[in-house]
């Protein structure tokens, strides 16, 4: 899914805001459009991937990540692991069931705008080569070896710079620490990082 919105992420916010009043794309456009989002990132793909957020979100990472870097929640962590991960399943149950109906819809509705976004700014004839490449040899190693490609570029990157951002991080420390003592005297201090 994350292709589907860097693909049509430049096609969907380079659209002036007077573009709505545009005629709607043709259902035989709309239909090309299909084929090659479908082509590009298959449906059944999307619905895994929020399935598996969902089930993140049941579990209680996005309360782990609110409160995570809470030295209480550090201490339980160490000292009532049980009880912690308890509370974090109940707490992501909730969420998940709250959230999950917004994200089922979000993701018909984003896909649906891409959809529509392809097919106003495309020919069927471009939509269809489109698909062709994505469905080629060419295409298909192109999608399967971009997370690959991405955590590579990742690491690389992460590794060329964690060393800088460390420093500049321990250097800024001090003055980032007095800021946060000004509004919150009793904060003790933060441990330093290794």
């Amino acid at each position: 899914m994350r292709l589907l919105f860097a693909l049509a992420l430049p096609v969907i916010t380079s659209q002036p805001a007077t573009a709505q009043t545009a005629a709607a794309p043709s259902a035989a456009a709309v239909a090309a459009a299909t084929a090659m989002v479908e082509a590009i990132s298959p449906k059944a793909r999307e619905q895994a991937g929020l399935e598996a957020q969902l089930t993140n979100i049941s579990r209680g990472a996005l309360v782990l990540r609110m409160i995570g870097n809470s030295p209480r929640v550090q201490a339980a962590a160490k000292e009532k692991k049980a009880e912690l991960e308890a509370m974090l399943g109940r707490a992501g149950a909730i969420q998940a069931e709250a959230l999950s109906p917004i994200f089922r819809q979000r993701t018909n509705a984003v896909r649906d705008a891409t959809i529509r976004a392809y097919a106003s700014q495309f020919t069927i004839a471009e939509l269809n080569s489109i698909t062709a490449f994505y469905k080629s040899a060419a295409g298909a190693k192109l999608l399967a070896a971009q997370p690959t490609i991405a955590a590579q570029v990742n690491s690389q990157v992460n590794a060329q710079y964690a060393p800088n951002v460390e420093a500049a991080q321990k250097g800024i420390a001090p003055r980032v620490e007095a800021e946060v003592k000004k509004m919150f005297p009793d904060q003790p201090a933060a441990a330093a990082k290794p």
